[in-house]
């Protein structure tokens, strides 16, 4: 078994002899410890025999013709990874990475992919020079009858429509959960998944109701959960006895869309929401009131009712620490990132979408007038006692989680949120002067782990070792 790192060529058929189509150097050859042809090559989800004629040079390049090109959806020039199995006497170029994502995301109007364009394209730069094949494609650009799709590929700095087969790998980044819920949808991600063998992984959106419940089976998850119902007229009123504040907060939202912040003062309640131009105030003066005022907010959704919390504050404006965790090259969860969000003053939540602002976390917590404060590694170890629970739990394939915890004012932490589709705005760089950001090299060391060229690596560095110089094993 061997592996390279090569460059594509497509040549017309009169560069080849008879029945060949593929030619590269015998130190290639040597390299990947090719036996004679026909062999089997592969490319994502297409296959075609393969005759292979030796050059008499030392270039890193594997040239095929321009039938077999068209069969397997290849294109020139592309750097790509190559892997010989001696045992099915296969020849595998890839992975490919399939970015599954609807074309309405906004931004659109000034980007090819609005507000999600840089992310894509560091991806795209860091596959690039660890030879994996990235395409982004929207659903209904998946054809599963003929095995391929049609996808935006990076094309000397244009994303240019190209045809592709099937890839080895889905990253779901779907920004609609209407669309995800899409029976059509769901029942070609199954197919992909059970027929094809395709890993597609985040391939939900989260609901908050749903997540509290899974993690409160879990006894060391309780001490971080806030007390958290389905909301019923019922419950507003227990809950607002015990608890001065509560937050209402739709099953299915994200950006801190839709949440209300309800305060008892007195006999009287102060009903609070956030708005595009800030934060509309509502008094009212008793529960049936606020029953009313909170049906004609609540239509058509389902919201939990959730403990308030008193929480720390920085510069008077509260706070939250958003956690980014991946799975990496080993296929183990990790902390890529650690931010804190503070909330603009006109709005009551933290989130970037509604003016928020992001610090380092470990900037915020020195700044923090507290003796009992965690340390940000305490922090970052319970964001990943977090990931290995829900995984443990939760049925699917995530590989990227934004974990939402806050500090309230005793220094105790608490989980407010658990997001599959953490953003990848330009406002959550914390660091512009990176080319690619952590996170997205996390990703791609993912996707090699996950379709197996990792382990391949390791195979081929381990077989070019020298005997003596290998470590022994006990």
């Amino acid at each position: 078994m061997g592996h390279a790192r090569v460059m594509i060529q497509i040549a017309s058929e009169r560069s080849f002899p008879p029945r060949a189509n593929m030619m590269m150097s015998h130190s290639l050859i040597k390299r990947l410890s090719l036996s004679r042809s026909p062999i089997w090559v592969t490319y994502g989800s297409a296959a075609n025999p393969a005759f292979i004629v030796p050059l008499h040079n030392h270039a890193s390049i594997i040239r095929i013709s321009i039938r077999l090109a068209n069969q397997l959806k290849i294109s020139s020039q592309r750097t790509v990874n190559v892997h010989f199995d001696t045992a099915t006497r296969c020849l595998r170029f890839g992975p490919i990475l399939g970015i599954l994502m609807n074309e309405d995301i906004e931004g659109r109007e000034a980007q090819q992919f609005g507000t999600m364009t840089r992310f894509l394209e560091e991806c795209a730069q860091r596959c690039n020079t660890q030879g994996v094949c990235m395409t982004v494609v929207a659903p209904d650009r998946i054809n599963i009858n003929t095995k391929s799709l049609k996808g935006w590929i990076l094309d000397n700095k244009q994303w240019v429509l190209t045809e592709s087969p099937l890839p080895d790998v889905l990253y779901n980044r779907i920004t609609s959960r209407k669309l995800e819920k899409k029976v059509e949808l769901r029942e070609k991600i199954a197919t992909l998944q059970h027929s094809y063998g395709i890993p597609i992984f985040n391939e939900t959106f989260l609901n908050k109701q749903e997540v509290h419940d899974m993690l409160y089976q879990d006894i060391a998850m309780r001490r971080i959960l806030p007390e958290t119902y389905l909301y019923q007229p019922a419950r507003l009123k227990s809950m607002l006895e015990k608890y001065r504040t509560v937050y209402l907060k739709p099953c299915n939202g994200s950006l801190g869309q839709g949440i209300i912040r309800i305060t008892r003062h007195q006999r009287q309640f102060v009903c609070q929401y956030s708005e595009v131009t800030g934060t509309v105030t509502r008094v009212c003066s008793g529960l049936k009131e606020l029953a009313r005022q909170l049906a004609r907010k609540m239509v058509n959704s389902r919201y939990i009712i959730q403990q308030g919390l008193y929480l720390v504050t920085w510069d008077s404006r509260p706070v939250d620490f958003r956690v980014l965790v991946q799975k990496d090259r080993r296929g183990k969860w990790s902390v890529t990132s650690s931010v804190a969000r503070i909330a603009n003053s006109q709005h009551i939540v933290s989130n970037l979408a509604r003016g928020g602002t992001i610090r380092k976390a470990a900037e915020v917590l020195a700044g923090l007038q507290m003796d009992n404060k965690p340390a940000l590694s305490h922090i970052r170890n319970t964001a990943l006692t977090i990931a290995h629970t829900f995984e443990q739990l939760v049925q699917g394939h995530f590989a990227e989680l934004g974990i939402d915890l806050v500090l309230d004012r005793q220094g105790r932490l608490w989980l407010i949120e658990l997001n599959s589709k953490p953003s990848k705005t330009d406002d959550t760089i914390t660091t512009p002067s990176l080319t690619i950001r952590p996170s997205v090299n996390r990703l791609i060391d993912y996707t090699l782990f996950i379709t197996g060229w990792f382990q391949r690596f390791r195979q081929n560095r381990t077989s070019l070792q020298p005997k003596g110089s290998r470590r022994k094993t006990r």
